[in-house]
């Protein structure tokens, strides 16, 4: 059985906890990069198959990082993009990037209940600009994060 805890929703950065009877699988982490397709992204698959004039199409480039402790298996990869695309899928214009990072000693070193200092460390591992040092959250506690 999968399951998810969503660790962090903000407007342009959601962070997900997947599970799998139970064990932890890795980190789900949707960024909203709000700009379109680099000259980097248009040499990736499925994209570098499409014509210049349908690649204008896609305004918005929304990056989707899995990060484990462990290289994920074929399934287990496709239960991240499942999840990922169902969150994402229904957004027009918008072109997909998926990565997958392992690192097992950030997981080694995480404690149970993650501080602030802890999610950038996860999004330093992924090489993202997001920046959420401001971020409180003890005001994670509404459905609306922003």
């Amino acid at each position: 059985m999968i399951s998810y805890n969503r660790e962090i929703r903000l407007r342009d950065l959601e962070i997900y906890l997947l599970f799998k009877s139970g064990l932890s699988m890795g980190y789900l982490i949707i960024e909203d990069l709000r700009r379109p397709l680099g000259k980097e992204e248009m040499k990736l698959d499925p994209y570098k198959y499409i014509d210049l004039e349908d690649i204008e199409e896609y305004r918005n480039l929304i990056k989707i990082d899995v990060l484990s402790d462990e290289t994920l298996n074929e399934d287990d990869q496709e239960i991240f993009r499942e999840f990922a695309c169902g969150l994402v899928d229904r957004k027009d214009f918008c072109a997909l990037k998926v990565n997958y990072t392992v690192n097992p000693e950030l997981f080694e070193e995480f404690p149970l209940d993650l501080e602030v200092e802890d999610y950038e460390k996860i999004l330093n591992v992924i090489n993202s600009g997001f920046d959420i040092s401001n971020l409180s959250l003890s005001n994670l506690m509404y459905l609306s994060q922003d």
